[in-house]
């Protein structure tokens, strides 16, 4: 059992008074199978009630009305989190011609609709010389995702402030660079084409292993492997989601998961930090 302690911290300053706000958040941890999460503690600076509501895909969301004026927003949360061991690498009990035949199945489809269509953050150029591994059934669907992590990982470079979070994948593709959403966009969006269904992670990142991106909220994948289940794949650090990594929500893409949107009345510039802190106890 590995026990992790989480801190998240928001702050928003704003050049001129916000008149009224609301503000919903998508940070809690999710409680599932691979992760139990306890002592949860938030709190807002304007001292105000939140109001707990599940989103679409039923996860948690913290949503504060402010009604009177303000120039500061702040918000912390803190939990502890423990993880069973996870061995991320899985054998298929199915024969690699049976997992195809099964994927592209009308029923299979119908099933994961939602998870194989394009979104505008995560479709394909039309036009694109860069050669991406092709799914065709000669391999394990588990074995073809390996490949394309580790191709996506070699694609691109890491480099914070080189995009933002709405960033098209063309765009993406032309600088060679990007963070951790826009690995994981580029990866729904080979899977999607290959007819394998996959969704956008967000979560909180082990800092103490040694991983890219684990000063802000991370972003992952989730494929749907027949027999297997919802596996994780981060081509950012060309990792398989483990224990080290702790699930906030799933969506299409980041769209689904922002970890903050508000509603303003306000003019002026605005200024915001994020922080994640989480330690191995």
């Amino acid at each position: 059992m590995h026990e992790f302690f989480l801190e998240y911290f928001i702050e928003n300053k704003y050049e001129s008074p916000v008149r009224k706000a609301n503000f919903q958040l998508l940070v809690i941890p999710d409680s599932n199978s691979q992760q139990k999460v306890l002592d949860l503690k938030f709190f807002c600076s304007e001292d105000q009630e939140a109001h707990r509501s599940k989103n679409i895909f039923g996860f948690d969301t913290l949503n504060y009305y402010i009604g009177k004026p303000f120039t500061e927003f702040m918000f912390k949360l803190t939990a502890k989190i423990l993880k069973e061991d996870i061995n991320p690498f899985y054998l298929s009990p199915l024969d690699p011609a049976t997992e195809f035949e099964l994927i592209y199945s009308l029923d299979f489809q119908i099933d994961n609709y939602l998870f194989l269509q394009p979104t505008q953050l995560t479709r394909m150029p039309a036009e694109t010389e860069i050669p991406f591994p092709a799914y065709a059934g000669e391999i394990q669907i588990f074995d073809y995702l390996v490949s394309l992590n580790s191709f996506i990982f070699q694609l691109l470079v890491y480099s914070p402030e080189s995009t933002d979070v709405n960033t098209p994948i063309e765009e993406v593709l032309k600088i060679r660079r990007g963070v951790c959403q826009d690995y994981a966009h580029l990866f729904i969006s080979v899977c999607r084409q290959n007819k394998i269904p996959a969704r956008y992670v967000s979560g909180y990142l082990d800092q103490g292993a040694g991983f890219v991106g684990t000063g802000q909220l991370h972003a992952w994948v989730e494929t749907l492997i027949p027999e297997l289940g919802w596996i994780g794949f981060d081509s950012t650090n060309d990792l398989l989601a483990d224990h080290h990594y702790i699930k906030i929500a799933h969506g299409t893409d980041f769209t689904d998961c922002s970890p903050i949107i508000g509603v303003l009345e306000s003019a002026g510039m605005q200024k915001s930090i994020h922080s994640v802190t989480v330690t191995n106890q």
